[in-house]
């Protein structure tokens, strides 16, 4: 009896303990109440850094590695009349792009969100400065 007891006892803990590791592993990582989505401005994917980086030189871009993917975004913005601002700009000037919805945390919607005010009151001509400020913060945050 006190055999069948102790295995009982810990067949209940390992699957409590296995139960516990799964749940933190894949619920709490799926679910981040920490993070938000954005709009990223994606112009290219590679699998070569160099390469990322050179069209994100070209182009006051950044590089985020996405798993084994360099990604280079121009922009990356939450409000949508900074979005539809920034789309209008780059067909103007004829860059194209991928419009990504991507997760960001929501302290960088906090840093950011006066400087995207900013943006939106702003001329064509202080993008480049407003937005690669935008991009830095992303970059230190993510």
């Amino acid at each position: 009896m006190k055999k069948t007891l102790i295995v009982i006892l810990c067949a209940i803990s390992l699957g409590g303990g296995i139960a516990y590791y799964l749940f933190n592993k894949i619920v709490v990582k799926a679910s981040p109440s920490d993070t938000t989505i954005v709009s990223a401005f994606q112009i290219g994917a590679f699998t070569n850094y160099d390469n990322a980086l050179k069209v994100a030189d070209r182009n006051n871009g950044i590089v985020i590695k996405d798993e084994d993917i360099f990604r280079v975004y121009i922009a990356i913005i939450h409000n949508q009349e900074v979005i539809s601002k920034l789309k209008k700009h780059y067909s103007e000037i004829g860059l194209n792009y991928y419009l990504k919805q991507i997760p960001a945390k929501k302290e960088f919607i906090e840093q950011t969100s006066s400087i995207e005010e900013l943006l939106n009151k702003s001329s064509s001509d202080t993008y480049v400065v407003l937005n690669s400020e935008i991009l830095e913060k992303f970059k230190e945050l993510h």
